[in-house]
């Protein structure tokens, strides 16, 4: 059970690993190196000009001066400008949603599902992060851009305001924009990776998908 409730105190507190400013020129408005904000802007574009949009993904944790624990994977369904949805494989049917309002996550195996409502700073952490406007982020974060191999990007966010906000914030994207990896580092030191594959464009998805509903007989916990 207390392995079930770490993705929803991680994915209420994303961040990541710090890295070096890599284009000091080419500054945009925001003082953020153009390159960075061309490719927010391509991120934004790449998940909100589609209905929805769906990938897997692969997640290993890392707590604070420890080993990596096993990687989990499963489907991630995002949908704009404010909706999320994570499928777990694996036999204890594990979900995590959240609607615009409230996060909620089921595990099956469990009969429970954990209910909460999130304050802006922890809108702000989850991956709805790729919806947002480059100004808005760059108003929130430094950026720094580095281009790494296979003609992929690194673009790492660190929070002007460290108070209640994340440590840092590492997107890896390809030029059109498609996220490929996500790297997260709480305050506390703890590091989450998710690595994202088999993008897929689809239909609209109802608000049931992400207001989640449990069978009959679930306990609700509000959290």
């Amino acid at each position: 059970m207390q392995r079930h409730r770490v993705i929803l105190c991680l994915l209420f507190s994303l961040v990541a690993p710090d890295a070096t400013i890599a284009h000091a020129a080419g500054k945009s408005p925001a003082g953020a190196p153009r390159d960075a904000r061309d490719l927010l802007e391509r991120i934004r574009r790449s998940y909100t000009d589609h209905p929805s949009v769906t990938m897997s993904f692969t997640q290993s944790y890392a707590p604070a001066g420890f080993a990596e624990t096993s990687p989990e994977t499963g489907r991630m369904t995002l949908q704009a400008p404010t909706q999320i949805r994570f499928d777990y494989d694996g036999s204890d049917g594990k979900l995590f949603t959240f609607d615009g309002e409230a996060a909620r996550q089921y595990v099956a195996a469990d009969k429970q599902v954990i209910v909460k409502s999130l304050t802006p700073a922890e809108r702000a952490r989850l991956p709805l992060l790729f919806f947002d406007a480059p100004e808005s982020i760059l108003e929130r974060y430094a950026a720094s851009f580095t281009p790494i191999s296979n003609g992929l990007s690194e673009i790492a966010l660190m929070p002007k305001v460290s108070e209640g906000s994340p440590k840092s914030l590492t997107i890896t994207a390809a030029p059109a924009g498609e996220v490929k990896r996500l790297v997260v580092v709480d305050e506390g030191g703890n590091r989450t990776t998710f690595t994202f594959t088999q993008r897929t464009v689809g239909a609209h998805r109802p608000a049931s998908d992400f207001a989640l509903v449990p069978p009959v007989g679930t306990k609700i916990v509000t959290d």
